[in-house]
C-alpha cells in the first residue's frame, strides 16, 4: 500500500510540475507579447487557459484519491492539501497571465506612449519567484521557500513605484487616450504583483508542510 501511495504521489507531483511549467510559460509569453505587441503570441496564452484549468481539476482528483488509500499519515494529509492549494495558486497565475494577454489585444491598434519602464523588471522578478518556489516545494527546501517569500516585498515595492509614476503621468495628461493606456499598464503591474503573492503563498505552504508551522510574509 505504501509503495502504491508513493507511486501515485509522484504522479501528482509530475502533474503539478507540468502545470507550473504551463503557468510560467503563459506568464513569460504574455510579457513578451506585451513588449513586442505580438497579437499571435497573446492569443496563444489565452488558448492555454483551459489547459491549466484541466490540470487543476486533475490534481484535485488525484489528491482526493490519495487520501483514501489506507491510513494516510498527518504529513501525507498536509502534502495533499498543499498540492491542491498550490494548484489553485497556479490556476490564478494563469488567469492573471491571461488578463495581460487580453490587454495586449486591446493595444493592437495603439502605439505605446513610451517604452515599458519597470514592468519587465517586475515580470522577471515574479517569474523567477514562481520558478524557484516550485523547486522548493518538490525538494522540501524550507530555506529556498523562505528566500522566495522574502522577495515579495521587493515585488510590492516595484509595483508601488510603477503606480506612483503612472499617477504622475495621469495628473499631467490631457486627453483620455493617454490616461486609458496608463491605467491599463497599472492593471498589468498589479497582475504581476499578484503573481508574486501567489508565489509567496506556495512558499508559505511549503514551509508548513515541512515544519508544521504557519508563517505569513
Amino acid at each position: 500500500m505504501e509503495q502504491k501511495y508513493d507511486e501515485k504521489w509522484e504522479e501528482l507531483l509530475a502533474d503539478l510540475s507540468d502545470m507550473s511549467e504551463i503557468a510560467e510559460d503563459m506568464l513569460q509569453k504574455s510579457i513578451k507579447a506585451l513588449d513586442k505587441k505580438d497579437i499571435k503570441l497573446a492569443k496563444e496564452v489565452i488558448q492555454k487557459d483551459d489547459l491549466l484549468d484541466n490540470y487543476q481539476i486533475t490534481i484535485e482528483e488525484e489528491a482526493s484519491r490519495l487520501l483514501t488509500l489506507g491510513q494516510p499519515l498527518k504529513r501525507d494529509v498536509w502534502n495533499n492539501i498543499a498540492a491542491v492549494k498550490i494548484a489553485g495558486d497556479l490556476e490564478r497565475v494563469g488567469d492573471l497571465a491571461n488578463d495581460i494577454a487580453e490587454t495586449v489585444l486591446d493595444f493592437k491598434n495603439e502605439e505605446y506612449l513610451g517604452p515599458l519602464v519597470m514592468i519587465p523588471e517586475l515580470a522577471n522578478l515574479v517569474s523567477d519567484m514562481l520558478d524557484t518556489v516550485l523547486e522548493a516545494f518538490v525538494t522540501r527546501d524550507v530555506d529556498l521557500a523562505e528566500a522566495v517569500c522574502r522577495k515579495d516585498e521587493e515585488a510590492d515595492n516595484i509595483y508601488r513605484q510603477i503606480y506612483k509614476s503612472s499617477i504622475k503621468i495621469i495628473d499631467a495628461s490631457e486627453g483620455t487616450r493617454k490616461i486609458s493606456q496608463v491605467v491599463r499598464f497599472i492593471n498589468i503591474a498589479k497582475s504581476l504583483e499578484r503573481i508574486g503573492d501567489h508565489a509567496t503563498n506556495i512558499g508559505e505552504e511549503t514551509i508548513y508542510t515541512v515544519t508544521g508551522k504557519r508563517v505569513k510574509y
